[in-house]
């Protein structure tokens, strides 16, 4: 089993793949093409991409490779455009996926396609032409290989190795993204059924409820009953030493490597601090606007959710103060 090395990547790049599986296969004989999916990698551990479950996110840590010769992975030249087209990414989290838009992407009978829905190739390269950037001629109906092909794109190279018995492990344990998927797929398919699919997306709801506050009591208690509000849970029962100054000085790392992994983790506080005060301001907004119980229930999420991201950037930053003290010397 082989993993992408995580620490090459930056937020952006397009890990295309494909594997010895009988669908993967026949896309490619079908295509005549060396890859079968794409992916968009958003930083941290994180991607995002669509398959049969909709779009949704993944862990770099967890997307097992069969060989080398599996996966690709490009970086668009013009770094610039990187941030707006994870922005986009991320808002499609939950839009469900298009089988008959996919199936005639290499035909591109246009008559087949649904724009409203995602597949994996139409994501990327929508992510990045909502940016600017015009990987391929038609994102709407595009093949992972055309934007392996694509003149935007420079090969990242030598960023898959063999993963270790520890790697293998933590790959097969629990993955709380799994259960993320679900509970989001279960909220769309709920709030679907009351409000139709002009929700495609957990964006999507904000905006349609504002258009019909009628609805908003309902869709409050999908989210209550849903667990959803309560999936940040999971992260602060796990990685307790994020936020615990004495857990963090405990962890079997060397001073020097304790300061590096210090930075480390003030740059993911930091990223996620950032994305979280956004989603708070927009919901303090909405909350007084069209005083939806909807808005305030996500007030109150992001506001526990920016409160744990300044934990945890303030107990690195004290990690970093602490190690960055010249040692005492006699």
């Amino acid at each position: 089993m082989y993993l992408i090395d995580r620490e090459l990547l930056k937020p952006g790049d397009i890990i295309l793949t494909c594997s010895s599986e009988k669908p993967s296969r026949a896309i490619r004989k079908l295509t005549g093409s060396e890859y079968s999916h794409a992916i968009l990698f958003v930083g941290e551990s994180s991607y995002i991409h669509s398959d049969p479950a909709g779009v949704h996110s993944g862990n770099i840590q967890r997307l097992k490779i069969d060989s080398p010769d599996f996966v690709k992975v490009v970086r668009v030249k013009d770094q610039s455009f990187v941030a707006k087209a994870v922005e986009y990414a991320r808002l499609q989290v939950g839009v469900s996926y298009s089988k008959l838009s996919a199936a005639n992407a290499g035909v591109k009978i246009l008559s087949k396609f649904d724009t409203k829905r995602q597949f994996c190739s139409r994501l990327v390269a929508k992510s990045y032409g909502y940016a600017g950037v015009e990987l391929v001629s038609n994102g709407d109906a595009c093949l992972p290989q055309e934007i392996a092909d694509s003149k935007l794109v420079s090969v990242v190279r030598d960023c898959v190795y063999k993963a270790s018995k520890e790697d293998i492990e933590f790959a097969h344990s629990f993955d709380p993204i799994k259960q993320q998927v679900k509970i989001t797929n279960a909220i769309l398919k709920s709030v679907r059924k009351i409000m139709g699919n002009r929700v495609q997306s957990l964006a999507d709801i904000t905006a349609c409820l504002i258009d019909n506050p009628l609805f908003d009591k309902e869709v409050t208690e999908i989210y209550q009953s849903s667990g959803y509000l309560d999936m940040w849970r999971y992260e602060k029962d796990q990685n307790t030493w994020r936020y615990d100054v004495a857990l963090f000085e405990s962890l079997p790392f060397t001073r020097e490597e304790l300061l590096g992994h210090a930075y480390d983790e003030l740059k993911v506080a930091e990223g996620l601090l950032s994305r979280y005060m956004n989603n708070l301001e927009q919901y303090i907004y909405i909350k007084q606007q069209y005083k939806l119980k909807y808005a305030e229930q996500q007030f109150n999420l992001y506001k526990k959710l920016v409160e744990i991201a300044l934990d945890h950037k303030v107990t690195a930053e004290a990690i970093i103060r602490k190690n960055s003290e010249p040692l005492n010397s006699d």
